[in-house]
């Protein structure tokens, strides 16, 4: 009897040990996803059942300081979220406008900036009546008759309406939706902005627009919504983002506004829905969905742009993306089919990514690499792709080069988004060679993503310099990958990366210095990206630049860390359109040169603060400039009151020669990310992906730190 026991007793011993075997595996794995550190129940001289909580905390070794209280987890996990929310700004009225960790640079840079009002551009063809009208809400009916014939009489001629129609239907192979033919008479506001025989940003766009908004109050979208509103709503929010040209930045932020009220509108009548289930007819239902997916496309990307949630959610949509034969507008359009359908396919990729890894809750390493996988794995018809290997002297036309800038500049920016925070730990903490710390993918994808959108603009300015000119968000892209750069380079000056890198940072200086003259966007970033370049010649060079660790904590305010920016002073508020502003407007924390027009834009409020001011820089269409600002105390962003550092030069020097072969470069660009796949001349090792445990904390402080000691 006892012999029987004894079997049976062992028998459950060794069921329970494989069991418990089984625990501890799991166990290990979840562990991994949360924290590079060791669970307490894992360490081998812990007991693996029924430890109680000081016991735990008891263990011996080094696990036993590393071990931390669910209360301590729990104040680093608040950290973090609170670390990787953007910027946030508070006007002494209570105005607010947040900035999110995705947000375009430039926006960061004038995000505590207030201006005198706003003068409105000379409009000679609209009176005063007219344009307070244009002003009103859209929900609100229009009677006047006078204004009625007014816009009557400022309709273009025949030819001159033929003629915007054709630019329209020439950049909308790539810059937006087509629509037929026969109904786009009407629709002339964009093609005003891309006539290359007419001056940047002319008056008779803005004229366009406002009659656009007047037209649409005689039959407000908000009581009648049709899908003809909702694409007026949808064009006139890409020309307000592509038409703005203001260091505030408000046209792109009521573009935002704008495109989240047709979304709505759109949600309204049933947009997200499949036309299936009402059983309407094939053409109105491919109608339905390609106005649908315009819209997420531009809800999504105006989003992304601000670093604020999509106004969509993909639970709740039941609409499937066109195919190319349903996206087919105008039969000559046929080739664009796929180019359009791939916009739409990837912003629903996008709207996957920006939930997942700019949420509240930050993902695990692995869960970024699946994302990484997920963006490099869409697909991009052979067309679009940029070419690789030797040029065959042939020059693409405008509308294919422009394409393939696009596909690219909206790949390649997701990615250099999406890695960012892993970038900015591994270059601090591995800055002797950033490619042997754990997140060196992270490295290699900012690096890469940073090349390709540079030489994809350069190949497009060469080939369609006054188009691409005035396209600010390629700018905008390049400038962040200009920052990225010489964070890489000041940061890990004596790895394989560093070199290349200058030399990526002397393109963008010259395709900067060279579009200056023709854009608003280049011209107003310029100074910023010499003083990169500057920055990154004197750490290969081990020269100190004055007031780095100042300008350093600006560029971790555009990296997208959390601030508080608090600003002091009345804005000027005028009653009627056409009061003036006053000569001398009421003080302002902060001071804004306008680079493109040499005059200043708003005056700083007394001596005590005009030694705050480290650096400035002018926005448009790119991702860095700097603001002046004061004492950071925390996380509160306040001007401070006594002096300091003076503003940095930004004299142009020349560049040292930092020398590379062949194979060093071949080496960096022939890593395979997505397959997780190493050269060997790299060196280093790449651990598995389930090893690469983030700390988020880290990661968004780093960032924060990263940039201490960079001047820009």
């Amino acid at each position: 009897m006892l012999t029987v026991f004894h079997r049976k007793a062992a028998a459950d011993v060794e069921k329970y040990k494989k069991r418990v075997e089984q625990l501890e595996t799991a166990l290990q794995a979840l562990q991994a996803q949360v924290s590079d550190k060791p669970h307490p129940l894992l360490n081998g001289n812990a007991t693996p059942l029924l430890l109680e909580e000081d016991s735990i905390q008891a263990s011996s070794g080094t696990n036993s300081t590393d071990a931390s209280t669910p209360e301590e987890s729990r104040d680093e996990v608040e950290a973090v979220l609170i670390d990787a929310f953007g910027t946030l700004t508070i006007g002494s009225k209570g105005e607010a406008r947040y900035f999110g960790q995705t947000s375009r640079s430039e926006y960061l840079i004038h995000a505590p900036e207030r201006l005198a009002a706003y003068d409105t551009p000379r409009l000679p063809r609209l009176t005063h009546i007219t344009i307070d009208e244009a002003n009103k809400e859209m929900d609100v009916f229009c009677r006047n008759d006078e204004v009625a014939e007014e816009i009557l009489g400022c309709l273009p001629s025949i030819s001159h309406a033929i003629h915007l129609c054709e630019i329209f239907f020439a950049y909308s192979k790539f810059l937006w939706y087509p629509v037929p033919k026969d109904y786009i008479l009407r629709e002339v506001i964009e093609a005003t902005l891309f006539d290359l025989n007419m001056p940047p940003y002319a008056a008779e766009a803005h004229e366009y627009y406002l009659i656009s908004r007047i037209a649409l109050r005689w039959a407000p979208p908000t009581y009648d919504t049709t899908l003809a509103s909702i694409q007026t709503l949808i064009y006139m929010s890409i020309y307000l983002e592509m038409s703005d040209v203001e260091p505030a930045h408000t046209g792109s932020h009521k573009a935002w506004m704008l495109i989240r009220q047709a979304t709505a509108m759109g949600l309204s009548i049933g947009l997200h829905v499949s036309s299936s289930k009402w059983q309407l007819d094939a053409a109105a239902a491919a109608k339905r969905s390609r106005i649908f997916w315009q819209l997420m496309m531009y809800d999504t990307w105006l989003s992304f742009g601000f670093g604020r949630p999509p106004s969509m959610s993909m639970s709740f949509i039941d609409n499937e993306v066109p195919t190319e034969e349903d996206a087919i507008v105008n039969e000559e359009d046929r080739s664009e089919a796929g180019y359009l359908v791939w916009n739409w396919q990837f912003a629903k990729v996008m709207h996957s990514v920006m939930t997942t890894a700019f949420g509240a809750k930050p993902p695990t390493y692995a869960k970024i690499i699946e994302l990484d996988r997920r963006v490099r794995d869409t697909h991009v018809p052979a067309p679009l792709q940029l070419p690789c290997g030797v040029n065959d002297g042939s020059t693409p036309c405008v509308t294919l080069t422009m394409q393939r800038m696009f596909v690219t500049a909206w790949r390649e920016i997701t990615l250099l988004n999406l890695h960012r925070p892993y970038f900015s730990v591994a270059v601090k903490e591995a800055s002797g060679d950033p490619m042997k710390h754990k997140y060196a993918p992270s490295v290699l994808a900012v690096y890469r993503s940073a090349w390709r959108i540079i030489s994809s603009l350069q190949s497009a300015h060469h080939i369609a310099p006054g188009i691409v000119s005035r396209c600010g968000f390629v700018w905008s892209h390049a400038l962040a990958s200009a920052i990225l750069l010489c964070l890489l380079i000041t940061h890990a000056s004596s790895s394989n990366l560093s070199g290349p890198s200058l030399i990526e940072l002397d393109k963008v200086c010259a395709l900067f210095e060279e579009a200056a003259s023709q854009s608003q966007f280049a011209s107003n970033n310029l100074e910023a990206v010499r003083k990169l370049r500057k920055q990154a010649q004197a750490a290969l060079s081990d020269v100190q630049v004055e007031d780095a660790a100042a300008i350093a904590a600006e560029l971790d305010r555009l990296g997208g860390k959390t601030q508080l920016i608090q600003t002091i002073g009345e804005r000027l508020v005028f009653c009627h359109s056409r009061a003036r502003p006053v000569t001398n407007p009421p003080p302002s924390t902060f001071e804004v040169t306008n680079a493109f027009g040499g005059k200043a834009l708003s005056t700083v409020a007394n001596s005590a603060v005009e030694s705050i001011q480290p650096f400035q820089f002018n926005p448009f269409g790119n991702p860095s400039n700097a603001i002046g600002y004061g004492t950071t105390r925390g996380n509160v962003f306040l001007p401070s009151g006594s002096g300091g550092p003076a503003q940095a030069n930004m004299d142009n020097q020349p560049q040292p020669v930092v020398g590379l072969t062949q194979e060093d470069i071949a080496a960096i660009m022939d890593f395979d990310l997505a397959n997780s796949v190493w050269d060997p001349s790299l060196g280093g090792s790449l651990q598995g992906v389930e090893m690469l445990q983030p700390d988020m904390g880290d990661a968004e402080a780093t960032w924060q730190a990263l940039v201490e000691q960079l001047g820009i």
